[in-house]
């Protein structure tokens, strides 16, 4: 058990709140604000001293933007090392010991093969390229948040893994979905299934809005939850500018409701400032509800998850992507015979059926290497068909074995 885990599992932990907030307050313009802890070092390391002044006992470190497919959209590609050690490194001397630093991850702005024009392998080197340089500036664990979509999510925690961080994955909803369709019961257990020790929702609505969404991840996993919502729902003055309604004040009251829920962690995201962490302080510290484990194996896609039991029984085979279109509503279960697909078109062959349906997968062979091929490219928790020996490729992407 690493620090993270072991204290979000003893109370109700405080995470900081906005970091763009409080740059826009100083009135500081840039296309690259992951780079200011290189550049103005100064600045960021005030905006966590601020956080942790209000009682924050976990900051996030400047590098939300900081993987090379997302500086590559400020002119800024190949500097995701350099900028993640440097944010890193400043947010843990700010913290001292007293806050623990997760490295800060965010979306890509890119969609994964086949809706857009990079593959998993792609995805999964940018994010395993930052995730080895917060592990080595000495991040407690990495914050995936604010994910849209439940695929790119899963690969920054297989990477996170590979690196040897402990992770928690954060998604933002709108109207109960993500951008790409996911429920917040599909993106839990995905969450879950690739050993994230924490998962939540940020950004999103503001918390009263939310408040439907939270309470159906909390009833979907046994993991803690980790709630970060924006000061409300972002407004326009008369001058055109942007604000955040929620004071202080209001933001105390909505999160009492919050934690009440069962959440295992609150803070803030956009619009948030350090006043408003201080003013929800009071409610982190305690015990989280108790919850229990649910025994019960299922599978899913990002799209649809149903319990093992029910779907091994509405099973049908498929063996072109396009099948995925003629599958019937009643059916929970296509069945790839992986034996019959030569292995260089194995991941492409699985991200197209998964982008055509949400029907869950499974895979059936004796073939470890296409096995995992398979399990690496899929956005779920698929059902495997195979012998005993596969067991161990079968946990490390959180698939369930059955033997045929």
């Amino acid at each position: 058990m690493g620090a993270f885990s072991e204290r979000i599992s003893e109370k109700v932990l405080l995470f900081d709140g906005s970091m763009g907030a409080l740059i826009g307050q100083m009135g500081i313009h840039t296309t690259c604000p992951d780079e200011m802890s290189i550049t103005q070092p100064e600045v960021i390391r005030g905006i966590h001293e601020r956080y942790i002044a209000s009682g924050a006992n976990v900051i996030l470190a400047d590098t939300f933007g900081a993987t090379d497919m997302a500086l590559s959209h400020k002119g800024k590609k190949g500097m995701s090392a350099r900028i993640t050690k440097a944010s890193v490194s400043l947010a843990k001397e700010a913290a001292g010991e007293n806050a623990l630093v997760a490295v800060d991850v965010g979306p890509t702005s890119e969609f994964l093969y086949p809706v857009g024009q990079y593959k998993i392998e792609d995805f999964f080197e940018t994010f395993l390229t930052q995730m080895r340089a917060a592990k080595e500036a000495g991040a407690d664990f990495a914050m995936i948040e604010t994910q849209t979509d439940a695929a790119e999510a899963r690969i920054a925690a297989l990477a996170a893994k590979e690196a040897g961080l402990e992770c928690a994955v954060s998604f933002t909803f709108q109207n109960g979905r993500t951008l790409t369709g996911a429920a917040p019961e599909t993106c839990a257990k995905i969450a879950e299934s690739v050993g994230a020790v924490a998962v939540g929702i940020n950004c999103s609505e503001g918390p009263e809005q939310m408040t439907p969404t939270i309470e159906r991840m909390i009833a979907s996993t046994h993991l803690p939850v980790i709630v970060q919502p924006n000061a409300g729902l972002p407004q326009t003055a008369p001058d055109g500018t942007t604000y955040y309604p929620y004071s202080p004040e209001e933001m105390l009251k909505a999160m009492k409701i919050i934690v009440e829920m069962g959440a295992g962690a609150i803070g803030g995201c956009c619009g948030t400032t350090p006043e408003h962490i201080k003013a929800i302080r009071s409610l982190s510290g305690g015990e989280q509800k108790a919850k229990e484990k649910d025994t019960e194996k299922y599978v899913c896609s990002a799209r649809a998850i149903y319990p093992l039991s029910e779907a091994l029984r509405a099973q049908a085979d498929i063996s072109d992507p396009e099948d995925m279109y003629d599958l019937e509503p009643e059916d929970m279960l296509a069945v790839i015979h992986l034996d019959e697909i030569d292995i260089c078109d194995i991941s492409d062959f699985v991200s197209e059926c998964a982008a055509n349906g949400k029907t869950p997968l499974a895979f059936q062979t004796e073939d470890r290497e296409k096995l995992e091929k398979a399990l690496f490219a899929y956005t779920g928790i698929a059902c495997v068909f195979a012998g005993s020996d596969t067991q161990d490729v079968c946990e490390k992407y959180g698939a369930v074995r059955e033997e045929k």
